[in-house]
């Protein structure tokens, strides 16, 4: 097997610029260039652009730059630009030109010499093309991307046997895994149909799936993909199944007849008939952490009658929002989420259970116990992970009734800041402990002033720093930080810790970065979105079938990445090596073939 190292492991200056930490997180197995170049973002650099704002060619500066990019990663001249794109249109149309009207090849040239050289500049833009480029070409190399000249490398060592290495195990384990969805999980979805349907259930999750990763309409998305999945299953035009198969009326109505309950329901049981089967099939790394978290779905349409539209934090750049709370399973190099469930709704939260006359949408407290009892029994965590959100003292309860333990960045409110500042030796970077933390607050069948004790732990740091997910600000915590209190995190935890010895401190430091794992948790649920069908539908229960969906299609992603990677015996990493929108473009051309 080849040994793919990390980008940890390869010989490069870790000071990346901004475009090589772009490559570093895009360049996976098999990664071509059309790919990258649609993802780069190079407009940190048209501030250095010298051409005036009323120049003709000014619009050009992105095509261009990543053009001359393009010929030095693949160690071409600059003069034979223009042909090369006229010879291979998909990249001149990902670089972001219009491949029936590429510009003279004088036009790069005349870039490279002036454009992309100006004396004037305090930015060397062909110095920054050049080292992007040389760091692109070993990344592709190293990773099994057929990207770049492969400079510096014997012939022997770029055959891109790598790459079909990595081509062969994303063929293989895809469809491994979702043979498995379809013979375990798709069984739990049971969509309606019509008496007499003439399509079978499988059709409508099918579909579902397609939408899903072409990220369309649930209505004339249905319509226009059923018609290309019943042309690729070669059904004669004139067919009933052509004729009266699914359409995106059809797979709406069929949403419309499930309950929230029953579709959150079904998206569980899914996602545990998924890991039951899978998690010793691919030898699930041990031990595991859960990160619980809330995810906001934008929402832009009407409110009117709606249930389950609620309003966001101040840091959100929309007002209202659909809410899902989920439980992932976070291990070595697998990130996998176990439990969702649908929040926003009075009507389904336990308000009575609680003291006082307070209408609450959303009871974090709650919202643990039932991602718990969601949770399969198979999985038993290490630690639970929850961003600021979950600081209360009805969470703190809800973790001990589970005998489980917890880490979580703690409410910065006058008295902890008044203890950071005094017990954190910020000028040594040396923590601070204190046992016993008393917490008060409501709590589920207790009182409105209930009190609970933990662990609290003042880490020298920057709590504003995303590593710690240091998450939304309930309503009633203070949320400004001043500028002496801007460099220490408060944190809850029933996890053995003590600061009475340099041992204990460093090993209390060791567990408190752990928290650290969770961090992948807020990028997962952007990807989780990019395998959601989006709907027009103002009925909630189409969306939260969407992102239940989603959810499922994502696990599969990351499975298949796992299997990958532990084949082609490289260390696994958490990062994924095989990019969501490579997988998608991959199920999407072979779907058909797979489900």
């Amino acid at each position: 097997m080849s040994d793919l190292p990390s980008v940890d492991d390869l010989d490069l200056d870790p000071a990346y610029n901004t475009l090589e930490q772009q490559a570093d997180d895009i360049i996976e197995y098999g990664t071509e260039w059309p790919e990258l170049a649609t993802q780069l973002d190079v407009s940190k650099y048209r501030s250095q652009d010298p051409y005036p704002a009323w120049h003709a060619e000014t619009n050009d500066f992105d095509p261009v730059f990543l053009a001359a990019l393009w010929a030095k990663t693949e160690d071409k001249s600059i003069t034979g630009i223009a042909d090369r794109l006229e010879d291979n249109p998909e990249i001149a149309t990902a670089l972001g030109f219009n491949p029936d009207d590429i510009p003279h090849g004088d036009t790069f040239a005349r870039a490279w010499r002036n454009r992309l050289n100006d004396e004037d500049s305090d930015v060397d833009l062909q110095t920054i093309i050049e080292t992007t480029a040389k760091t692109i070409d070993k990344l592709a190399t190293e990773r099994g991307s057929p990207i770049g000249g492969h400079t510096g490398l014997q012939a022997d060592e770029t055959d891109g046997s790598s790459t079909r290495a990595g081509q062969r195990l994303l063929r293989e384990k895809t469809r491994e895994v979702l043979d498995q969805m379809s013979d375990v999980v798709f069984p739990e979805l049971n969509l309606p149909r019509p008496e007499h349907a003439i399509y079978d259930e499988e059709d409508l999750l099918e579909l579902m799936t397609v939408m899903g990763m072409e990220g369309d309409a649930a209505n004339d998305g249905a319509t226009i993909n059923s018609d290309r999945l019943a042309a690729q299953k070669d059904i004669d035009i004139d067919d009933p199944f052509y004729v009266d198969g699914p359409t995106g009326e059809t797979l709406l109505e069929a949403i419309h007849d499930l309950t929230i309950k029953r579709i959150t329901d079904m998206v569980n049981r899914s996602a545990e008939r998924a890991l039951k089967r899978i998690k010793p099939y691919a030898e699930f790394p041990e031990p595991v952490f859960l990160a619980i978290d809330i995810t906001y779905v934008a929402y832009y349409g009407g409110r009117d009658g709606l249930e389950w539209v609620t309003g966001t934090p101040d840091h959100k750049d929309y007002s209202w929002c659909h809410k899902f709370a989920t439980a992932t399973l976070v291990g070595d190099g697998v990130h996998l989420t176990v439990g969702m469930l649908p929040v926003g709704n009075e009507d389904h939260v336990d308000n009575d259970a609680y003291p006082g006359d307070d209408e609450y949408t959303v009871i974090h407290g709650d919202v643990v116990r039932d991602l718990l009892e969601i949770v399969p029994d198979s999985v038993t965590p290490r630690c639970v992970y929850a961003d600021r959100g979950f600081a209360s003292t009805d969470a703190i309860a809800a973790f001990e009734e589970n005998n489980l333990k917890y880490l979580m960045p703690a409410p910065r409110n006058d008295r902890t800041k008044r203890w950071l500042r005094r017990n954190v030796d910020m000028e040594r970077g040396i923590l601070a402990v204190k046992k016993d933390w008393g917490v008060r607050g409501k709590v589920k069948h207790g009182s409105s002033n209930h009190r609970k004790t933990t662990n609290l732990v003042g880490l020298p740091g920057d709590p504003n720093d995303e590593q710690y997910g240091y998450g939304e600000v309930p309503d009633d915590d203070e949320e400004e930080v001043d500028e002496e209190d801007q460099s220490a995190v408060p944190f809850y935890t029933n996890l053995h810790v003590s600061d009475e010895t340099a041992l204990d401190r460093r090993q209390a430091k060791e567990k408190v970065e752990e928290y650290n794992q969770r961090g992948g948790i807020e990028t997962s649920y952007k990807k989780i979105k990019e395998f959601a069908a989006w709907t027009t539908s103002r009925k909630f229960e189409p969306r939260l079938f969407h992102f239940g969906f989603a959810v499922l299609l994502y696990n599969a992603w990351l499975m298949v990445d796992f299997l990958v990677q532990v084949g082609l015996d490289v260390e696994v990493r958490s990062k994924p090596r095989i990019t969501a929108q490579r997988f998608i473009k991959f199920i999407d051309r072979n779907l058909v073939g797979l489900i």
